[in-house]
């Protein structure tokens, strides 16, 4: 029987009748390669998260008291440990709570925690009973409007939400606590009862007594903002009698017209610019068509304006198709909007349109021409 030869030295397999395997070999290879990259990405991820869960916060005292209120959501509670600096992950954290069952075992309290802890420790201190809360704390925002502000009350379980909104629509009480309402406003046609709280709100925190109501919760931020804004006024009482000289405006009107401002400048840098634009627009009998008084209404929140928002002239927030400031603030302005009101930037700018570049920064300009070119170049 013969003996198969071998293939010479220099003989490919492919030509002795060996060269299918090889062919595969190179597919077996990227499969392999790519098994390996799979596997190494899992490890990576594996490290980073192990770090990330383990990481220790520095810099904290001892320890660290966080409370939280009744009816706390998963999101709440991860941000008020995020904002007492006990971790810099709040995504691993929340996996870490989800997964420990920590969640569960949340109770409304103050909780301590070691000023070092890592993620595992804020799991295992959740599932203890927290100490009773001597004071309760109430965190209003710049920039939120009277239904937010309702809501957060609510969440202290202190009162509902409804109580606070029924609140804010009774003229006559709220005009007891000293708010500048101005006469009573007709019904709205759009069906969105009246808020006469709106605007006057002042954002800041406060510490409540346990037993204290949505009322006391409601006078403490309306005494807060009268104070605020009689210094305020003290300190700029030059400036404050020549805006309300120049455009002939109320108490009433120069809150509303800080709170359009708090509601456009995301860059507290821009807020005396972006007043100027409004005030100059004013005097020119221009309409102000700021977007946000579109949605002031607590069945519009959180969602984008419409062609059809902008048309519908049965809003009386509409400054679009309404000349003049809207009946009242559409929002909590903070102290630096106040300021701007009373003391906007000399310019002859009319326009300014969001950049959407991630600063929260705005274009200006001072013809409708210059101001298309920048509507094309940062909106389309």
């Amino acid at each position: 029987m013969a003996r198969r030869r071998r293939p010479e030295r220099g003989v490919s397999a492919a030509r002795a009748g060996r060269g299918a395997p090889l062919a595969k070999a190179p597919r077996r290879g990227l499969w392999r390669a790519g098994v390996l990259l799979v596997l190494l990405g899992l490890v990576v991820f594996a490290g980073v998260a192990y770090l990330q869960v383990t990481a220790r916060p520095d810099g904290n005292p001892a320890t660290v008291d966080v409370q939280i209120p009744r009816g706390a959501s998963r999101d709440a509670v991860v941000r008020l440990i995020e904002g007492a600096h006990l971790t810099e992950h709040p995504t691993a954290l929340d996996w870490v709570l989800k997964l420990s069952g920590a969640y569960a075992k949340v109770q409304a309290g103050v909780y301590t925690f070691p000023g070092n802890a890592d993620a595992l420790k804020i799991a295992d201190v959740l599932k203890l009973p927290p100490a009773p809360a001597s004071q309760l704390s109430l965190t209003l925002i710049p920039g939120e409007t009277v239904w937010e502000a309702a809501d957060r009350v609510a969440a202290l379980g202190i009162g509902s939400a409804d109580a606070v909104v029924a609140l804010a629509a009774d003229h006559g009480r709220v005009a007891g606590l000293g708010v500048p309402v101005g006469p009573p406003r007709d019904p709205r046609p759009d069906g969105v009862g009246q808020t006469y709280l709106e605007g006057f709100l002042f954002p800041e925190t406060y510490f409540l007594d346990v037993d204290a109501t949505a009322t006391d919760a409601v006078e403490r931020a309306v005494a807060h903002f009268a104070t605020v804004w009689e210094r305020l006024r003290t300190r700029w009482r030059s400036d404050l009698l020549a805006v309300r000289a120049r455009y002939h405006l109320s108490e009433l009107d120069l809150v509303t017209m800080a709170s359009l401002v708090e509601a456009e400048a995301q860059d507290p840098g821009e807020a005396a610019r972006i007043a100027g634009v409004f005030y100059n627009r004013l005097e020119k009998g221009m309409r102000l068509q700021t977007d946000p008084t579109l949605m002031y209404r607590s069945d519009r929140q959180g969602r984008a304006p419409t062609k059809a928002d902008r048309l519908d002239a049965t809003n009386p927030y509409n400054t679009y198709a309404i000349p003049g400031l809207p009946p009242g603030p559409i929002c909590s302005p903070g102290e630096g909007a106040l300021v701007a009101a009373l003391r906007p930037e000399r310019h002859d700018l009319l326009y300014f349109v969001a950049m959407r570049d991630g600063t929260g920064r705005h274009a200006f300009a001072k013809t409708l021409q210059d101001h298309n070119a920048n509507v094309d170049r940062y909106l389309k």
